[in-house]
């Protein structure tokens, strides 16, 4: 079935394909880091470091941690908005085949051929949205998940630096 989805799409898939590689190996990657900051517990460690009155060390491995969570999230953004313009560009190109293919026929063209076009258009379409759609899903997830993790330790960092 998706290989007949693929074929429709025309070229523009292996694309729209290649999008969905870099933006499925980007996810896979920042999940992993999401286990592994889960199984480490080093927020847990930072926190210890706070009630030690270590603030020095406890910044430096918040600010670290933060870093590595921060990996990799540009690109999965950067990339599936680039389907989603692949997405598009496949939509044109499909409409523009099936007008161009109505001209050159003497005006009268074969609804196979009007067809063809307009499934490149249509399946180019979803396929890069698909992309953007799970990779946005993700990165507003992920970064919800930061947000709640680190919240009460970035306020406890940021108090210390006051006094």
């Amino acid at each position: 079935m998706f290989a007949e989805y693929f074929r429709a799409g025309g070229p523009i898939m292996y694309a729209v394909f290649a999008a969905w590689v870099v933006v499925l190996a980007a996810v896979l990657d920042r999940a992993l880091y999401a286990v592994g900051r889960i199984l480490r517990r080093p927020l847990g460690k930072v926190d210890r470091l706070l009630e030690g009155r270590r603030f020095y060390d406890a910044r430096v491995i918040f600010l670290h941690e933060r870093e590595l969570a921060g990996r990799g999230l540009a690109r999965i953004d950067a990339v599936s908005q680039i389907a989603t313009s692949i997405g598009l560009f496949g939509t044109v190109l499909g409409i523009a085949r099936s007008f161009f293919a109505r001209g050159v026929g003497a005006g009268v063209a074969a609804p196979e051929v009007l067809a063809s076009g307009l499934s490149t258009a249509l399946f180019t379409t979803i396929a890069g949205l698909v992309v953007f759609l799970l990779g946005q899903a993700f990165l507003i997830g992920y970064r919800e998940w930061l947000a709640f993790d680190e919240r009460n330790l970035s306020e406890r960092l940021e108090l210390e630096d006051v006094r």
